[in-house]
């Protein structure tokens, strides 16, 4: 064989034995929770709050009921007629403050007697219909369901080991640091160990359809909440009970039952209940790219076509100097 058709042999054989790597998309740069517009709590369908708070501002798809209840203490609203609290369907208030921020209800609104918003300047606007209340849920809901599934497609690139109840998550890229969980992983220890790049992102994806995310305490190096989020994308039932979250709940298909703990970050739901504490801390969003996904052995095959040709055309050249 010619010494140009052996290269040309080479460089095929090398396509056909190409990494998966580098077969694969650009990583993401980042994820994020845009669509929720820094809303604290975002459901798509109905709430029950009681017996607690919401540092921060709310948004309700469906009918809420509020009792025993606060919103918006630490929002940082400093117009009294922005947004505190929305509901999309009708609201039925027992006592309770909405601290910061107005009060905008699509339906209609049942009070405790005096006014729940108690900023100067704020209102209580009710029978507003859809289309007057300052949160779209249908295009928020059809987004975020959207990146749910779109970030449950990137690839892997951190690794997990659960030992001795400790779940320990391993991430060495300093853009986004993707893990692949499964309910069951989740729901077996006790402590969460994320050891991450400071700067860098945390995403956790996280399979199954009925989910539990409780008695799990937080004892990693990386803390910085604002860049953890953790992506329920198949749960249509996310349990919380008696637990400290860093990070944000990306769950827009779940109803999650909430009973107890607090959350640092933002929470994105189907429904919501429960009297766990929702503290004021706004996911990081960052720009997001495609997926680092394989694309289906496409990339090799046009190697390989582009490659046999010249695998055919250093043949014919040989064949010609005989």
């Amino acid at each position: 064989m010619s010494v140009p058709l052996r290269i040309a042999a080479a460089a095929l054989f090398g396509a056909l034995v190409l990494p998966p790597a580098a077969l694969a998309g650009p990583s993401p740069s980042g994820v994020n929770l845009a669509a929720a517009d820094g809303y604290n709590l975002v459901t798509f369908s109905g709430a029950t709050l009681s017996d607690s708070d919401i540092e921060g501002t709310a948004a309700v798809g469906g009918n809420a009921t509020f009792d025993s209840y606060s919103i918006g203490d630490q929002a940082g609203i400093s117009n009294p007629l922005t947004a505190a609290f929305v509901v999309g369907g009708n609201l039925t208030a027992g006592n309770g403050n909405v601290f910061e921020g107005s009060i905008y209800v699509a339906g209609t609104y049942s009070g405790p007697g005096y006014s729940l918003d108690s900023a100067p300047g704020s209102v209580t606007e009710p029978s507003l219909g859809s289309a007057g209340i300052p949160f779209d849920f249908g295009a928020a809901q059809m987004a975020l369901k959207a990146d749910s599934h779109q970030d449950s497609l990137l690839a892997a690139n951190g690794t997990a080991i659960s030992h001795f109840s400790t779940l320990t998550l391993t991430g060495t890229s300093a853009g986004l640091n993707v893990f692949d969980l499964t309910d069951a992983e989740l729901a077996s220890d006790t402590t969460l160990d994320i050891d991450a790049p400071t700067g860098s992102q945390v995403l956790i994806n996280v399979s199954g359809a009925t989910d539990t995310f409780s008695d799990l305490g937080y004892n990693g190096t990386f803390s910085d909440d604002a860049d953890i989020l953790y992506n329920f994308y198949q749960a249509t039932t996310l349990s919380m009970v008696g637990i400290g979250v860093e990070g944000s709940v990306l769950a827009p298909g779940a109803a999650v039952n909430f009973t107890s703990g607090q959350l640092n970050g933002e929470l994105i739901a189907y429904s919501f209940t429960g009297g766990g504490e929702l503290h004021a801390h706004s996911f990081d969003n960052r720009p997001s790219g495609p997926p680092s996904v394989p694309d289906g052995g496409g990339t090799a095959l046009m190697l390989v076509a582009a490659l046999a040709g010249s695998f055919v055309a250093a043949g014919r050249r040989v064949s010609a100097t005989v």
